[in-house]
């Protein structure tokens, strides 16, 4: 463990319940990057996907097992960022004590390794616990944002679009959204 304590914070949950506790002990594992209790809250055959750019930043991708998710939240993760708190925007569950499902969308606060730049993440994630284990993790984190934080600059899209051969010049958008070639 590192010494920090764990900061969770929920937003007015549509269920009108606290969160389950195996929720929160997954959350606070992953925030204190604590091995016992990660190895206590995961299945041995846990599915894992963080959806994001995996050839820039390898934190993204898929892993499968226990042993490889452990690695990336203790190991991988440290090396770009240092989660500080998780704020739950919002949070659907449906289950019961040991086995449910989760919808959630959070923030993570975070300082970055590098430049020790304040970071806040944000992301949507789908969980499924069984037994009190998370089997399923998928998370789709706003991306581009992330990125942007972590270079520590706005990226200019236009240009590239404007420079991109695979993008017709001559298209554009119709009133109602809908492409238009004017070729027509």
């Amino acid at each position: 463990m590192n010494g920090l304590t764990p900061v969770i914070e929920t937003a007015r949950q549509a269920s009108g319940r606290a969160i389950p506790a195996w929720l929160r002990r997954f959350y606070e594992a992953f925030l204190l990057r604590d091995e016992r209790e990660l190895d206590a809250v995961l299945d041995e055959r846990v599915d894992w996907l963080l959806e994001g750019p995996a050839e820039q930043f390898d934190h993204y991708g898929r892993r499968h097992g226990k042993r490889a998710v452990i690695e990336l939240i203790t190991r991988i993760m440290p090396c770009y960022y240092q989660p500080a708190a998780f704020s739950l925007d919002c949070l659907l569950i449906q289950g019961d004590a040991s086995h449910g499902n989760v919808a959630t969308r959070i923030r993570m606060r975070a300082r970055q390794r590098d430049t020790g730049r304040a970071l806040s993440l944000r992301s949507a994630q789908f969980i499924r616990f069984k037994g009190g284990l998370l089997t399923w993790f998928r998370a789709v984190p706003e991306t581009f944002d992330a990125i942007e934080q972590m270079v520590g600059r706005s990226i200019d899209v236009s240009r590239a679009i404007e420079t991109d051969p695979t993008v017709p010049r001559d298209l554009s958008l119709a009133p109602d959204g809908g492409a238009v070639d004017d070729e027509r």
